[in-house]
């Protein structure tokens, strides 16, 4: 049986997202041919017949009220429209996570009426993949419980406040939580397409669709994270915490010193910082740690041992220790141009 795949189209999404999918469709249904294969299928649902996406693109799609969709068909959600066109101009990258622009995008009506939609045909054996901010309609479906997921490393701290029962691995290029398949940020749409692909039809089709397409495989987003576990909070202690570690590299103090120094309690340094960023002071102090040593990579000016020194580390085994836990690569593959490499 051909696989069939049903992409969910909303206003404002990456039009690159959805173009992504849509041609990975098209170049694996001719590749099925020349392989003998069994040639996949879609259709497009949006919430009307014409959906504006980013960059005054236009797509057609089929209203979700008369589309039909089969029980073995997989839903696919690109991502949701953080720059709908009701927003206006969003200013910088950052201002379109902001935490108020998400939630007055998930309470839209296409928003809801997606997330419901995901529900119903998960609850009837369907299965459903997102990537990018479309992890979040899966999470409004409330599929995501206790699972196993990955979205846009930008917005792992909005998925840790506002859905605290997901195990969120913003690392994760592509996640499969029993058949709930999640991804990273928004090309990551083509690393999902391609897993989907391999998983309904088979490798053979993948592999000959990367090698047209020049798609490699990638396994982890870790190397393109920024590592600001404070900028979607505008608490005061929680900046002044993050200046004083950033300032004193390489002596970095200790959660007591740090404390003392910011005029308040080790008590309630922590309280504070929990409460804004989700975190404790020492996953903060290695994230600006890792911050400093990825920036200092980047530069690919010093040795690996000498950037080591720069974070406050005796070695470059406790800098390798630090980008393999927090990055998943070893640090050279920070460096400019470097392949990712896990070992």
């Amino acid at each position: 049986m051909a696989a069939q795949f049903v992409i969910a189209a909303m206003d404002g999404m990456l039009g690159a997202s959805v173009g992504a999918t849509l041609d990975a469709l098209s170049v694996a249904n001719r590749s099925a041919v020349t392989l003998g294969l069994a040639r996949p299928t879609w259709q497009v649902v949006a919430a009307g017949r014409q959906v504006q996406l980013s960059n005054g693109m236009t797509l057609v799609g089929q209203p979700i009220e008369d589309a039909r969709i089969p029980g073995s068909a997989i839903i696919v959600f690109p991502g949701m429209g953080l720059d709908h066109p009701a927003f206006g101009s969003c200013g910088d990258i950052h201002s379109r996570y902001d935490e108020q622009l998400i939630l007055r995008r998930m309470n839209m009506p296409d928003a809801h009426a997606f997330a419901q939609l995901a529900r119903r045909h998960h609850a009837r054996g369907g299965k459903v993949a997102a990537s990018c901010s479309g992890v979040l309609l899966l999470a409004m479906a409330g599929l995501l419980e206790g699972r196993a997921a990955t979205t846009h490393w930008r917005l792992s701290g909005f998925f840790r406040k506002h859905f605290p029962r997901v195990r969120l691995d913003a690392k994760r290029m592509v996640v499969d939580s029993q058949g709930i398949v999640s991804a990273g940020a928004a090309m990551a749409q083509m690393d999902l397409m391609l897993y989907l692909i391999r998983q309904q039809v088979g490798p053979e089709l993948a592999e000959l669709i990367m090698s047209y397409l020049l798609i490699d495989t990638r396994t982890t987003q870790a190397r393109y994270q920024v590592w600001e576990h404070v900028a979607m909070t505008d608490d005061e202690t929680a900046h002044s915490f993050e200046a004083l570690v950033e300032a004193s590299f390489p002596d970095i103090p200790s959660v007591r010193k740090a404390a003392q120094q910011l005029h308040m309690t080790e008590k309630t340094l922590l309280r504070r910082l929990l409460r804004a960023t989700g975190a404790t002071p020492k996953a903060l102090i290695q994230s600006v740690r890792m911050r400093h040593a990825q920036r200092l990579l980047k530069l690919d000016e010093l040795t690996l041992d000498e950037v080591a020194l720069r974070v406050g580390y005796a070695s470059s085994t406790s800098l390798r220790k630090l980008t393999l836990r927090m990055a998943s690569v070893a640090p050279g593959a920070l460096r400019p141009g470097r392949e990712a490499q896990t070992g």
